[in-house]
């Protein structure tokens, strides 16, 4: 048996239909728009119109204000570090391995949190450090999600080979920015430093922008760079989606 509320999901249904309509929108149309009969968008729309939440002018409906006042308080309070610190120290609890949120900086990755690991052998990180885009995990996430401009700039750029691993060829980084947005994820197969893989995902707000990029690293005392990335991948992923919904992204 369902535990959803079907006045109530009909209800996000019509609200969700009006933000998105550019104009003031007729019964009709919003019983077409969302798979729900004229009646109960009529009644659905008559409470929300007491309620303040809706505009009628004649027979067509829009939402008013009231919503984005509403919605621009938890905004207002909820930074991303707020919302990422309990699901980094969750992560770093279920892997045991260093964890880490990074955020664009000019054409870094800056660490705005980093756990150190708690095994016997560990990544180190430094919160505030700045690390290449290129050749790092959470680095290609921010740089593949970046406008066109940048990324064409930056892979221009003479980069340099840090390990025999790092991808500093134009055309095999573009390949490899392009697979990570079609996996909606990045790996570090010791091109940072030789010993270390990484995995990171992309953090997406409300708009569906990637923001921000978290992760794990892991020595490869620990087991081979495929091994580890199978065991971290969908840890990270489920990371990355937790505050990503939780900054109210649909994605």
């Amino acid at each position: 048996m369902s535990n959803l509320a079907p006045a109530a999901e009909a209800s996000t249904k019509i609200i969700t239909f009006l933000a998105e309509c550019e104009q003031e929108t007729g019964i009709s149309e919003i019983s077409r728009g969302t798979g729900i009969n004229k009646n109960m968008v009529f009644r659905i729309l008559n409470t929300l119109e007491n309620e303040g939440w809706v505009y009628c002018n004649g027979q067509k409906y829009s939402l008013t204000l009231l919503l984005f006042g509403l919605a621009s308080k938890p905004v207002a309070r909820l930074s991303l570090n707020t919302a990422a610190t309990p699901v980094l120290h969750d992560l770093l609890n279920e892997t045991g391995e260093s964890t880490y949120l990074g955020i664009l900086k000019d054409d870094k990755v800056m660490y705005l949190q980093h756990l150190d690991g708690i095994k016997d052998v560990r990544v180190a990180g430094k919160l505030g450090g700045e690390y290449d885009l290129y050749c790092s995990a959470p680095g290609k996430v921010l740089l593949a999600y970046g406008d066109d401009e940048f990324i064409e700039s930056y892979v221009s750029r003479q980069l340099d080979k840090r390990t025999e691993n790092s991808i500093t060829e134009k055309s095999a980084l573009l390949t490899e920015l392009e697979t990570v947005r079609q996996n909606s994820y990045a790996t570090d197969r010791e091109e940072f430093g030789n010993g270390i893989t990484c995995v990171a995902a992309p953090i997406y707000d409300y708009s569906g922008k990637v923001i921000a990029a978290i992760g794990c690293s892991a020595f490869t005392v620990n087991g081979e760079c495929q091994e580890i990335i199978d065991k971290l991948l969908p840890k990270v992923l489920s990371a990355a989606k937790k505050i990503s919904l939780i900054l109210g992204t649909k994605k």
